[in-house]
């Protein structure tokens, strides 16, 4: 699917609720992926870190751009690897003030990198301190819906906002986290041939808890479909998105991006009305 002339020549408003420009998949062009990004009316992206570290790198990245965001996280594939003092630098990192959540946390069964037990410790421990911190929260959750709900359900009061990165599921996860306010994260999957249940299910979705990502460099949208991903490849994404909650693409646009600057507090300028 290829972007509406008309949006080329007059780009909608557009936020990237997720992605990880601080990568080395972007050393060599960045400043030509920003460029791209703002030519398509990317107003904001935000990067979400995996480890203290990158979630450093996030922070640095942001510093001085209005246009990016960052985020403080452990990814659950790294689990075993977080280990108390690791706990107490990512705490000091997300106290920082250009820090606008925490994540991306959560748990990960698809292949297993870490133990269950372990990601569910260390989710549980990241959720806590969210509290603590009075920060969003930005999960991962893959092939673990029952042990992601086991956690946060219980924890949910105590957290200001929770939004369900690369959202991918059924209806009838959609709908337990929707009972628990969760916001949703759509990614280029949803450009996707195959991806026919998961409109179906986006198309139900309240939405006012509708966000768009890119998850670069990873899950390039139809026709990008395995290049790396980046913030300008919104677009394909919001023709797709448009047609599956009946919108046009620049009230959709519009509504993403306002979503997304409400969840995270960003300092961007909201789209106009």
């Amino acid at each position: 699917m290829l972007p509406d002339p008309a949006l080329v020549a007059d780009p909608p408003p557009l936020v990237d609720a997720h992605c990880h420009l601080f990568l080395s998949d972007y050393e060599s062009d960045l400043p030509e992926v920003l460029l791209r990004a703002k030519e398509a009316g990317v107003l904001a992206v935000v990067n979400s870190g995996l480890d203290a570290a990158t979630s450093l790198k996030a922070l640095s990245l942001a510093e001085g751009r209005q246009e990016l965001a960052a985020t403080a996280g452990w990814h659950p594939h790294d689990a075993e690897k977080c280990q108390k003092e690791d706990l107490l630098e990512l705490e000091r990192v997300a106290q920082s003030p250009g820090i606008v959540a925490l994540g991306e946390i959560g748990l990960d069964f698809y292949r297993l990198h870490s133990p269950a037990k372990t990601q569910e410790r260390v989710f549980a421990e990241l959720l806590d301190l969210a509290a603590q911190l009075n920060l969003p929260v930005v999960v991962h959750t893959r092939e673990a819906f029952k042990e992601t709900m086991a956690i946060l359900k219980p924890r949910r009061a105590a957290l200001s906002r929770v939004l369900i990165h690369c959202f991918t599921g059924s209806w009838a996860e959609a709908q337990a986290y929707a009972s628990l306010g969760c916001h949703f994260s759509i990614p280029g999957v949803l450009t996707f041939p195959k991806s026919t249940e998961l409109r179906a299910t986006v198309a139900r979705i309240p939405r006012d808890l509708l966000l768009m990502e890119t998850d670069g460099p990873y899950l390039a949208p139809v026709p990008r479909r395995g290049k790396r991903n980046e913030p300008a490849f919104l677009t394909h994404s919001l023709q797709a998105l448009a047609e599956t909650i009946g919108l046009s693409p620049l009230e959709t646009a519009r509504l993403t991006a306002q979503n997304a600057i409400r969840f995270f507090g960003l300092p961007t300028q909201g789209p106009a009305q």
